[in-house]
């Protein structure tokens, strides 16, 4: 896929995080093994690359329409897209979430 498909739409997260995320986001969508389930094999794809490089605690969401609203470690989310029309959300998120005055 060409680099002029590839956006970043938003990241707090190192240069090289996000070349990575760009990479292995581009790699995973030239894979042939999709099975039908191409946004699932996808997202699978990019989070075990992530494990495999940054240790646990990656999620990922691929698809064309979606809302999210995530809590993050610093430095570790990304939204952007390699594919026209797909957009592809990377964040990290170990341990408890902070209390909140709501309880």
């Amino acid at each position: 896929m060409a680099k002029a498909t590839q956006q970043v739409f938003a990241e707090d997260m190192s240069e090289e995080k996000v070349d990575f995320a760009l990479e292995i986001a581009t790699d995973a969508f030239n894979q042939a093994s999709f099975q039908g389930k191409v946004y699932s094999y996808v997202a699978n794809f990019i989070r075990a690359a992530f494990e495999k490089q940054y240790g646990k605690g990656w999620n990922v969401v691929v698809g064309r329409s979606f809302g999210a609203f995530v809590t993050h470690e610093i430095k570790t989310y990304f939204y952007g897209s390699v594919v026209p029309g797909v957009c592809v959300l990377i964040w990290r998120c170990e341990g408890e979430p902070p209390e909140t005055e709501d309880k």
